[in-house]
């Protein structure tokens, strides 16, 4: 299956998307939202950041090593994609990781939704800095809005359910600018003629490389021999949660382009913060929900404008 423009339809006609595609989208929404709720139970029950972040990775490139073998492939090792793998995976996957475990101990599940959502709009922000892309008015507006946002989780004293928290929303935003880092680079220098599979599985796995190391030395690795606690079963359903939803998302893209699947953007977030509701009984100030809806407009006016093609597979 691949995707093929075909003849551009009359100027402002959208791109004919199954219907199908909208429930991909929420389901990646629940998975995703909920896999933040996982990391947040997984801590609270003694894992440690560096060795929960290294058994959801582990899981998470497990599951895409297991696709790849049944679709008859393997991993590529080429120079260029061990590259792509070694920068994806620190600042894309390794640090991300450890930062959303550390900040899901302290914060509340839908605050933590909230920041990392705060990532398409340091993308766009970080490929104007880099001349990747030109600075347009209504997207520059959606960074503005978004970081007004941002600054709302931090800067009132009642923000936030308890006084000293605002380090770790900074820490969640830190993940946020790694990530757009990592988005920057995938969509310069991606290696040529590599699937989008073999791709995953490299900054996954580069990433086991990285943070194996970091559990070892420091003694937080969670036993796997020993009988599982909630923090294994946690760390592996967002693992399984999280390769899954990813795998949905490259399905979507190829069947319904890269726009509508940004989309996606808005259901982690609401679902995110509805997971945190619904497990933990979270409650939020006036600033936390003002921060949500402005959070959501931002993305809306950074997202890029549809191309006008039509989506056909084949």
């Amino acid at each position: 299956m691949s995707i093929q423009p075909v003849i551009e339809p009359p100027l402002g006609a959208a791109p004919a998307v199954p219907a199908p595609q909208y429930l991909l989208l929420l389901l990646m929404g629940i998975l995703w939202g909920l896999a933040l709720s996982l990391a947040k139970i997984g801590v609270q029950a003694g894992g440690h950041p560096i060795g929960m972040a290294l058994w959801q990775v582990t899981t998470s490139s497990t599951l895409l090593l297991v696709l790849l073998l049944l679709q008859s492939k393997k991993p590529l090792w080429r120079r260029d994609v061990i590259r792509f793998g070694i920068i994806c995976g620190g600042f894309g996957v390794a640090f991300p990781a450890i930062a959303l475990f550390w900040c899901a101990l302290y914060l509340p599940a839908g605050v933590v939704a909230i920041a990392f959502a705060s990532m398409p709009l340091f993308t766009y922000l970080l490929s104007i800095l880099l001349g990747i892309e030109r600075g347009q008015r209504r997207r520059l507006l959606g960074v503005v809005i978004g970081l007004a946002a941002m600054a709302l989780l931090v800067l009132p004293k009642s923000a936030l359910p308890a006084p000293g928290l605002a380090p770790w929303v900074m820490l969640a935003l830190a993940a946020s600018v790694s990530m757009s880092i990592e988005n920057s680079y995938a969509g310069g220098y991606r290696p040529p003629f590599v699937g989008s599979f073999e791709l995953s599985f490299a900054r996954q796995a580069f990433a086991v490389l990285l943070l194996l190391p970091l559990a070892l030395l420091s003694g937080t690795w969670l036993p796997v021999l020993a009988p599982w606690g909630t923090a294994q079963y946690a760390a592996t359903g967002n693992g399984l949660l999280s390769g899954i939803a990813y795998t949905i998302l490259l399905y979507v893209i190829r069947t319904a382009g890269p726009v509508f699947a940004s989309q996606t953007a808005y259901m982690i977030t609401l679902a995110g913060v509805a997971w945190g509701m619904i497990l933990f009984a979270e409650t939020h100030s006036v600033y936390i929900w003002s921060a949500l809806l402005l959070t959501l407009v931002g993305i809306s006016l950074v997202r890029p404008q549809q191309p006008r093609i039509h989506i056909a597979t084949g």
